[in-house]
């Protein structure tokens, strides 16, 4: 495993958690939550780790940090747009993406007991004198909790709407011409 940063999208499981999202995004633009997490956890590369191993990057992190890129707007930061990718399935295509309540909620779930097992794991290693959280620079350990922490509050604010399905991205607002005088 590799990683060169805190975030799952900066990690070689979490790549491989997106591509296997990408490779898998419905071809009529409907993406859905809960569809997206019962593919991962049937992928023997990329089923979830158990959350009391406080795994630092997993596939349920990295689908987390796809849902914030669709919240804020950004879904094509996901895409390459090289020749070599020109026939790939693009995560900008997606006409909506929706989440059940349950479905987010497990997910947001996941997430909060990962870091919960993780902070316990790192007491225990800071105990016999190794690095918490398996991290090389402690600053990276603390990145990587408040990291955790703000993907927990953004679907906590998604969770707080009404409704049984959550609208995760919204089609473009349609541009307007202006008038000219």
């Amino acid at each position: 495993m590799g990683c060169w940063g805190i975030t799952a999208l900066e990690s070689d499981n979490g790549l491989d958690a997106v591509r296997c999202v990408r490779y898998n995004l419905p071809a009529d633009g409907q993406l859905d939550l809960g569809e997206m997490l019962e593919r991962l956890k049937k992928d023997r590369w990329n089923a979830p780790c158990d959350v009391k191993l406080g795994c630092a990057h997993t596939s349920p992190m990295a689908l987390a940090e796809i849902v914030v890129k669709y919240l804020d707007g950004d879904p094509g930061s996901l895409d390459y747009d090289e020749e070599w990718a020109a026939e790939d399935n693009k995560f900008r295509s997606g006409t909506s993406f929706t989440a059940s309540r349950a479905s987010l909620r497990d997910l947001r779930d996941y997430l909060a007991d990962t870091l919960k097992y993780a902070r316990i794991r790192a007491e225990r290693q800071i105990k016999a004198g190794e690095l918490p959280g398996g991290w090389f620079d402690p600053k990276d350990w603390d990145g990587w909790q408040k990291h955790m922490e703000g993907l927990i509050h953004r679907l906590d604010g998604v969770l707080a709407l009404e409704g049984s399905t959550l609208e995760l991205a919204h089609p473009p607002a349609p541009t307007v011409p202006e008038l000219t005088m």
